[in-house]
């Protein structure tokens, strides 16, 4: 059950929940790690088809708490024939040639999976559960490059979808929330 903005934190601190952890602060822009001039290899990590994100391949249907049909221990059996959506369209933002990710936010080690997006035409990015919320520190993280690069996104915490970007990405988001529009573009199906 997420808690409400005057329940007591989940994270223990004993302060209200819109004081501590529900509480959106203005950060100073730092700077980004630098980007990567390489692409980085998925290598054990198979957090896009352990069941996190929803979607479908051959036929056989992937959403929380069910894995792709087709991933075994050591990662996917038909990685030669996967097929164009899903499957190769997906691009991790950890993995994505350029990433400005750093190394601690690879889905394995962060447990959250990094979906690429767009807001009116630009980057931004969808922080998709994969096992457990950010902590503040990823979340602040998060909050500073999205400041030093005008890049929004939306996170997960305590089962509640929410979103960190200008004052113009926000109102949309309210607005589409008024409208019943989809929060965030699903890229490779239903992700």
């Amino acid at each position: 059950m997420k808690p409400s903005r005057n329940d007591p934190c989940p994270c223990g601190s004993g302060n209200k929940y819109k004081k501590c952890c529900g509480k959106v602060i203005q950060i100073a822009p730092v700077r980004p790690v630098p980007a990567s001039s390489e692409r980085r290899e998925c290598g054990d990590c198979t957090a896009c088809c352990d069941g996190w994100l929803k979607s479908t391949i051959y036929g056989h249907e992937m959403r929380p708490g069910v894995r792709c049909h087709f991933v075994k221990d050591g990662g996917c059996t038909i990685y030669e024939t996967r097929p164009e959506s899903p499957c190769r369209q997906f691009i991790c933002g950890w993995v994505d040639e350029g990433s400005p990710f750093p190394d601690s936010f690879k889905p394995t080690k962060l447990g959250v999976i990094i979906v690429q997006t767009t807001w009116r035409g630009q980057p931004a990015y969808r922080l998709a559960y994969g096992g457990r919320d950010l902590t503040k520190a990823e979340l602040e993280w998060m909050m500073k490059f999205s400041q030093q690069t005008n890049r929004p996104f939306f996170y997960e915490q305590h089962g509640q979808t929410l979103g960190y970007g200008p004052a113009a990405f926000l109102e949309d988001m309210q607005m589409k929330m008024r409208r019943g529009i989809p929060l965030f573009e699903s890229h490779a199906a239903a992700r």
